[in-house]
């Protein structure tokens, strides 16, 4: 997998997850940090941190 760096905006092929937001309607999206940057970013919350709505 490979994904642009949400700070320095490089592609990187070793993305780490540094930020997960749920949308409304839709799939939630996943923002990823090359290793170099994600130790900037504060942790959380990350997909799995994240409670997923009840579908009743």
């Amino acid at each position: 997998m490979t994904a642009d760096c949400l700070l320095c905006t490089r592609e990187t092929v070793a993305p780490v997850a540094v930020r997960h937001y749920e949308r409304a309607s839709g799939p939630g999206v996943t923002l990823y940090a090359c290793p170099d940057c994600a130790p900037r970013f504060r942790p959380g919350p990350l997909p799995a941190e994240v409670a997923q709505p009840r579908r009743d």
